[in-house]
């Protein structure tokens, strides 16, 4: 390794000109002694934030570390990791902008995308990236579909929706991105929606029909208020604002539902191992079987923290100014993530976002308990921008070759 260097050490009138070939940086010009093929086998082991701090150490190495062989190569090893994306709407900024969760748990900015609609958007996370799905751009909804590559961190333009939408709900439905509702002549009405074959890269639409033993005109859906994929991703879950449930799966149609429990504020469904969770008010967090909701035990801390001052987990004194704005799950632990805004309190002026990690067990009884494994502040606005509040649009984690060298801090 010493002799990576070696050019450095000779005058610089004995300096070899370099030619084009020694210009491209390769596996052998970093690991000299090895073999082109065994260096890159050795580098593919490497984890994410080795070969992230790796590559800061010159552009050469930085080249070798995001080149298309060692990519291809981890992807045949299956060496996935797994990559926070985060989609923050920062006001008064009108364009969202993206992040990423770096190792020292700080959101680090990435690249966002100028066209992406203000609001309303949906978001479907697949494998290696993100789809960004309509929304509303001066006041009406669009058809525009973008494509987050989340480990080139770079925006293609994907096959716009044969309709507009905004605020639809969508998901990932055996490896096919459905979009329902959002449209509007037919505010998210269930019996419109399109299919992506990612694949493919073609839209189709169609109607929902009815499972065997449905009656197609008792197949009325009112505005849909609630969505989530269930079922390891071959049942997407639909409720609309009677309250009342929608099972569609691709291969066997739509069959009406539980219908639910009761009343209330409750967003962001997600499911882990085959019981829903939601985010309440004051700090709550609610999970149910079969759409009768119950709270999550264990989480007092937190709802008083989330509702006052408080000096919770060793964490300064903060005054939450907002409740939980933003739930979902983290695929590679199985536990629940949620984030919320908070000022300090020995400086007013600055706003942070906060974020917690909730692991959830089952016990006796049927209660469903939540420890909270992780807490602490990701992003704080800074107090000298015209920035004065922050919302969560979206966030996820994907599956991907991320090595996250352009936000290394």
């Amino acid at each position: 390794m010493s002799n990576c260097n070696a050019s450095e050490s000779l005058p610089l009138n004995k300096r070899r000109k370099k030619t084009n070939e020694e210009a491209s940086p390769s596996p052998t010009g970093f690991l000299w002694s090895l073999p082109n093929e065994v260096s890159l086998n050795c580098l593919a082991q490497v984890s994410r934030a080795d070969l992230a701090a790796l590559a800061i150490t010159s552009k050469g190495h930085r080249n070798i570390a995001k080149s298309y062989e060692l990519c291809h190569l981890r992807w045949q090893m299956g060496c996935f990791e797994a990559s926070t994306d985060v989609c923050l709407r920062i006001f008064p900024e009108p364009t969202p902008r993206w992040f990423i969760l770096n190792p020292n748990r700080r959101l680090s900015p990435i690249s966002s995308n100028r066209r992406q609609a203000p609001h309303s958007s949906s978001f479907v996370a697949v494998d290696g990236g993100v789809y960004v799905i309509g929304g509303v751009r001066y006041g009406e909804p669009i058809s525009d579909v973008w494509f987050l590559d989340c480990f080139t961190h770079t925006w293609q333009r994907a096959p716009s929706m044969n309709t507009p939408r905004a605020s639809a709900a969508a998901g990932l439905l055996e490896g096919k991105v459905h979009v329902f509702g959002g449209v509007a002549d037919c505010p998210n009405g269930a019996d419109n929606f399109e299919v992506l074959d990612p694949k493919t890269q073609t839209w189709t639409s169609s109607l929902m029909k009815p499972a065997a033993g449905i009656v197609e005109n008792h197949l009325v859906a009112r505005d849909i208020k609630h969505s989530v994929v269930t079922n390891d991703g071959k049942m997407l879950c639909l409720v609309d604002e009677a309250g009342q449930s929608f099972c569609m799966a691709p291969s066997r149609g739509v069959g009406y539902g539980d219908i639910d429990s009761k009343p209330g504020s409750r967003n962001d469904w997600c499911d882990i191992g085959g019981d829903l969770y939601c985010r309440g008010t004051r700090g709550r967090i609610l999970w149910c079987d079969h759409l009768d909701w119950k709270e999550v035990k264990g989480l007092e801390e937190l709802q008083d923290h989330l509702c006052g001052w408080g000096h919770r987990w060793g964490l300064p004194s903060t005054k939450v100014i907002y409740d939980i704005t933003r739930l979902s799950v983290n695929s590679s632990t199985g536990n629940l993530v949620i984030y919320w805004s908070a000022q300090l309190e020995d400086d007013p002026e600055s706003l942070e976002l906060r974020s917690a990690e909730i692991s959830v067990e089952k016990r006796e009884g049927g209660e469903v308990w939540g420890k909270i494994e992780w807490s602490g502040s990701v992003f704080k606005l800074d107090p000298l921008s015209d920035s004065y509040n922050v919302k969560v649009l979206f966030f996820c984690f994907c599956l991907c070759l991320k090595f996250v060298f352009s936000i290394v801090v």
